[in-house]
C-alpha cells in the first residue's frame, strides 16, 4: 500500500514539473529557436571562440526565414575593426534580461561563428559588458540554449552568474 501511494505521489510530482516546464516554454514565442532545430544545429559547441569589441547597436533579427523575432547586437571587433552581428536569442527571452545593456560599452563575446546565407555571424553563449555585467544565453558545457531550460534549470544557471 505504501509503495503504491509513493508511486502515485511520484507520478503527480513528475506531472507538475512537466506542466510547469511546458507552461514556461508556452509563455515565450521561440518558433525556430527550439533546441535541436535547424538554427540551433548551426551552433557547434566544439568550435567556440571569444572576441572583444565595442557594442554599437542592439537590433531585432530574424536569422532564418520564418523564425520568431530575436535580438542581436552589432559589435565592432577590437582586433580587425569589422562590425560583427551577434545573435543573442529569441526576443521574448532576451529583452527582459538585457534592459541595462547600452551601446558604447566594451564587450567580450563568447560563442560560435556561423555562416548564414553567405554572411558570417556569431551565435553568443555569453556576453560580458564592462567589468561587472554578464549575460548568459547558452550552457558552456554543451551549448544548450537557456530558453529551452526548465524554470528550475534556468534559475540554477542564472544564480551561478
Amino acid at each position: 500500500m505504501i509503495k503504491r501511494v509513493f508511486q502515485g505521489s511520484l507520478i503527480v510530482v513528475c506531472l507538475v514539473i512537466l506542466s510547469a516546464s511546458v507552461a514556461f516554454a508556452d509563455d515565450m514565442d521561440i518558433k525556430g529557436w527550439e533546441k535541436g532545430g535547424e538554427y540551433d544545429s548551426l551552433y557547434d559547441n566544439t568550435d567556440r571562440d571569444v572576441f572583444k569589441g565595442t557594442l554599437l547597436k542592439i537590433k531585432d533579427i530574424e536569422p532564418l526565414d520564418g523564425m520568431t523575432e530575436g535580438v542581436g547586437v552589432l559589435v565592432k571587433d577590437k582586433e580587425d575593426g569589422e562590425d560583427v552581428l551577434v545573435h543573442l536569442g529569441p526576443k521574448d527571452f532576451v529583452e527582459p534580461r538585457i534592459k541595462d545593456l547600452r551601446p558604447g560599452v566594451r564587450v567580450k563575446v563568447y560563442g560560435v561563428l556561423v555562416e548564414i546565407d553567405g554572411e558570417y555571424e556569431y551565435m553568443a553563449a555569453k556576453l560580458k559588458a564592462g567589468e561587472e555585467r554578464k549575460y548568459k544565453f547558452r550552457l558552456t558545457k554543451d551549448g544548450t540554449p537557456f530558453w529551452s531550460l526548465s524554470p528550475e534549470e534556468l534559475k540554477k544557471e542564472e544564480s551561478s552568474q
